[in-house]
């Protein structure tokens, strides 16, 4: 079974981290230690066969909308709205089961110190996988 584990976070967590445009509130030692435990999680994932891919995003500065208008094409900067929350991270695993997916969201969101969304995927038949 394939799940999406998704993390997310104030837009200011760039800026937390010293990845945004303003100075970061913690300290390198501290986003150093994020990063080992992101790494060391990602490292299990892997060794058990059940990582599939993940990755962190980009600062939400860099995000463009892109949609169609008269058939064509057109990409923007943003969203500017005000957000709460954006989405920070995903990674997506392949488990024996659902128990085990949950497991495994709940060690992310320890490491992320955030809540995380679990979302099985699905198939081209619109089964989960």
């Amino acid at each position: 079974m394939k799940y999406m584990i998704m993390t997310f976070g104030e837009a200011s967590a760039w800026d937390i981290l010293g990845l945004g445009a303003t100075e970061a509130t913690w300290s390198p030692e501290e986003v150093a230690e994020h990063f080992r435990s992101m790494s060391a999680f990602y490292a299990d994932l892997a060794a058990s066969g059940e990582m599939v891919t993940g990755f962190g995003l980009a600062d939400p500065s860099h995000t463009m909308t892109v949609e169609i208008r008269d058939g064509r094409p057109v990409a923007s900067d943003g969203p500017y709205a005000e957000a709460k929350e954006v989405l920070a991270g995903f990674g997506v695993i392949d488990v024996a089961s659902h128990d085990r997916a949950v497991e495994l969201a709940a060690r992310f969101a320890a490491i992320v110190h955030s809540r995380v969304e679990l979302r099985p995927i699905m198939d081209d038949a619109g089964r989960e996988m």
